[in-house]
């Protein structure tokens, strides 16, 4: 499956029986900035977080949620 904005990433996790503030919660992290992190950088937007950042950390947890990679690398 190919994912390239925001709405397919919350569809991807609606189909894991998750919304985004679900997850959010479950991960321990705010719903508000998982959002504002799924609406910068989705893949459509072309940015990406740099190192070191919560939203770096938010993405590669969320792809390893939803099996897509949404950092550049590769998911494994």
């Amino acid at each position: 499956m190919e994912i390239e904005n925001a709405n397919q990433i919350y569809a991807a996790l609606m189909r894991r029986g998750l919304s985004c503030r679900a997850w959010a919660l479950r991960e321990g992290y705010n719903p508000r900035t998982v959002q504002k992190c799924v609406q910068m950088f989705a893949p459509n937007t072309g940015l990406k977080p740099r190192w070191g950042k919560v939203s770096k950390k938010i993405l590669l947890e969320l792809s390893n949620e939803i099996e897509f990679d949404l950092v550049g690398h590769r998911y494994d």
